[in-house]
Parts: C-alpha cells; structure tokens; sequence
C-alpha cells in the first residue's frame, strides 16, 4: 500500500507529540470526526468476554495509534496483510488501525452501536443498499478514516473529560491530513458549533436537511470541491431516514 506523504508527515508529527490520528484508510475520500473513542474496560455494560477484550484493544490501540501507524508504514502494510481479529482472552494484539479487528462480523454488533450505523452509512453511500449489512464482515474502513474531536476516551459522552477539545480543533485546522479529505462528517453534536465548523474548514453553511432529532447540515468551500456534514453521533436511535438522506448527498457531491 502507498500512504500518502501528508500522512506520513502527520504519523511522524503526532509520534513527537502522542496525538491521536485515527483509523481506517488514509487515502480514502471521506473523513469521520466523532466524539470520542468509546472504551468501556470497567465493564460497565455487563458484556461477555469478547465484548471486554474488544474494549481494551479499543483503548490499545488508542493509545499506540501514531506508533502502529508507523509501523505500517515503515513496512508497507496493507489490509491483505493484517491477520483476522480473534477476540478472547488469550488472543494477541493483532487490531491495527489500518483496518481495526478485521473480520469482525456486523451481526457481533448492537444495531445502536456507533459502527452499525457506519456499516449501515458506507453501504448506502457506495452500494445505495444496506440489506446485506448484517451477512457479512464489517468492512467501511476500506473507505472512511475515522478520528475524534475529543483526544479523552470514555464510554459514555457525559463522564468525557472535554477540556482538550479547543486544542483537539485547532490540531484538524492545521492538519494538512485532515484537511484534504474533500468529505468531512462531523458526527460530533455539540462538540463544534457552525461558526467553529466555518473557520476549521473553511466553508460556509449552505442547508438543513431532516427534521425533530435526526437533523444534518451540509457546508461548502468556495469553489464546492469540499463538503462538510454536521450531525448528530451516528449510533442508537440514528434513523435510517437520516443516513439515507446523508448517503444521497455525499454520493452526489463525490459524482
């Protein structure tokens, strides 16, 4: 696999600093900026083994993510290259963040859980269907890379330690990375306002689409070659409605 120079200047910058870069594929078209990285390794949510093991890698490879970047890059990995994610207590370390827990199947997931509904967003962006979404392996990092606006992982939004988040917008401002992505999702709420989103982007509001709770708003740069979503976080009561509308504008713009 090729990685883009821009990314490998940013893997070498963020090694220096400790920050977070994300995950999933570097030169894919599209960009996912969530909350923040979900990690539940007190258990809170009373899961199995696999659902514990899946929370500590989770936090493992938070917090090597500029490292394993590295890794991968020093020696040209790419998906076909990355064993499949067993799970379980005894299982190794093998999630990496060029495809995290490959070959984990979307039935293992909560239809809530934030990457059904990303499973559910890239099948209706690139397939314009989402009825195989729960017979096969989960598959979107193939085509989005994901990161966080806030650099604090937590399991739930509410016990978030967000005092990092300005800091957390002015490194995706001044990300030559990120900012080349010519989709950007931010499926982040509150987390950044319209203003913010004008000034780290460099685009200006255009429309509102849905309606009550499941709401989008889409902004443009000058010369329309990027378009920046705004939304709520894509997991438990996300409609279909919503990703469907979100899907149809981002497979027009990407046309």
């Amino acid at each position: 696999m090729e990685y883009p120079e821009i990314f490998i200047k940013k893997v070498f910058e963020s090694k220096k600093t400790g920050s977070y870069i994300g995950t999933g594929n570097p030169n894919s078209k599209i960009l996912i900026v969530g909350k923040e990285t979900a990690t539940d390794i007190e258990n809170k949510a009373n899961g199995n083994e696999l659902y514990l093991r899946f929370q500590n890698e989770m936090l493992q490879d938070f917090k090597e993510n500029a490292n394993k970047w590295s890794s991968n890059i020093e020696r040209l990995i790419n998906v076909a290259a990355i064993p499949n994610w067993t799970g379980g207590k005894d299982s190794p370390l093998t999630s990496n963040p060029l495809f995290p827990f490959k070959s984990l199947h979307a039935k293992e997931l909560r239809e809530g859980q934030t990457w059904s509904k990303y499973q559910k967003l890239h099948d209706l962006i690139f397939l314009n269907d989402v009825s195989s979404v729960k017979d096969k392996e989960i598959d979107f990092h193939n085509n989005f890379f994901l990161t966080e606006m806030n650099s604090s992982p937590a399991k739930f939004t509410k016990d978030a330690d967000k005092s990092g988040i300005p800091d957390r917008k002015k490194v995706i401002e001044e990300s030559a990375f990120f900012q080349n992505f010519p989709v950007v999702i931010l499926a982040c709420s509150n987390y950044i306002n319209g203003k913010e989103i004008e000034e780290v982007f460099k685009v200006k509001f255009d429309k509102q689409f849905g309606s009550q709770k499941q709401l989008f708003w889409t902004h443009y740069n000058t010369d329309k070659t990027k378009l920046v979503i705004h939304t709520r976080q894509l997991s438990t009561n996300v409609s279909n409605n919503l990703l469907i509308e979100m899907a149809n504008e981002i497979r027009d713009f990407l046309k």
